[in-house]
């Protein structure tokens, strides 16, 4: 009767680990670093910004990496305690990547940046690290639990910064956006400082892309960026061409 009750209690933790969805993939950085940081201790720096109510949802972890299923964002080197999280591909219609979220589950709480989006969860659902799951829960077996989560700043001191996606020319022209405390919303350009071009965005606001009306970017460009609630940061590429993986320093960061 004893092994027949440890052979159950074996199934059942095998089970709810495989019910665990794989949607995110660790190893996919295209042209950027994704060094998650997985210290559990929360810091905060002061820069205030805007939370939202907590909500009930419910989180999960993911397995083995699936290109197929998620939009990597290739995260920068981040802040001391943030998690890597996909959001359900439902969570919102303005889902933004590089958003941050708090997620609490009794008395314990992380926080976590959206690096890719699941396709099988549904407006409620966060799919963590192993790692976050098992500090969370303490329990990697439970496989899915319900918990509070809000939107919150990305706690920083950097400053916004803008990189040259890979394969970029003077045809066309791909940026990611990193550190922003909020989602950013909208990404412009200008050679004068008064005519501004809206870069269309991919994939969740993965990336940004232009078809270059300027001819060679040869010059200094105006960037202008407004986050999801309308701050707005304007910064300075000092181009000499278009050189991949070239990151250009903002000089800021949305004040709140």
């Amino acid at each position: 009767m004893m092994k027949s009750k440890k052979l159950l209690a074996f199934a059942v933790s095998a089970f709810l680990f495989a019910f665990s969805v794989s949607c995110s993939e660790d190893s996919a950085n295209d042209d950027g670093n994704n060094n998650e940081n997985n210290s559990s201790e929360i810091q905060e720096t002061g820069n205030g910004g805007k939370t939202t109510d907590w909500k009930d949802g419910y989180i999960t972890f993911y397995g083995q990496p699936s290109s197929n299923d998620s939009y990597p964002y290739p995260l920068p080197e981040m802040e001391k305690g943030y998690y890597n999280v996909a959001p359900g591909v439902y969570f919102f219609p303005d889902l933004i990547l590089g958003s941050a979220y708090e997620i609490k589950y009794g008395d314990k709480t992380i926080r976590v940046i959206a690096k890719d989006i699941c396709p099988d969860g549904d407006n409620s659902w966060f799919d963590n690290t192993p790692e976050a799951f098992e500090y969370l829960t303490g329990n990697k077996a439970l496989g899915k639990v319900n918990v509070k989560w809000r939107e919150t700043p990305y706690y920083t001191d950097k400053n916004i910064t803008v990189k040259i996606k890979n394969g970029s020319n003077n045809w066309f022209l791909g940026v990611y956006v990193f550190n922003g405390r909020y989602g950013v919303a909208k990404v412009e350009l200008s050679k004068d400082g008064k005519q501004f071009y809206e870069m269309k965005p991919y994939n969740y606001k993965m990336f940004w892309e232009l078809q270059c009306p300027f001819g060679e970017y040869n010059s200094s460009l105006t960037v202008r960026i407004t986050d999801r609630y309308g701050h707005v940061v304007t910064g300075v590429m000092k181009m000499t061409g278009v050189q991949d993986g070239k990151v250009y320093d903002m000089g800021k960061n949305f004040d709140y």
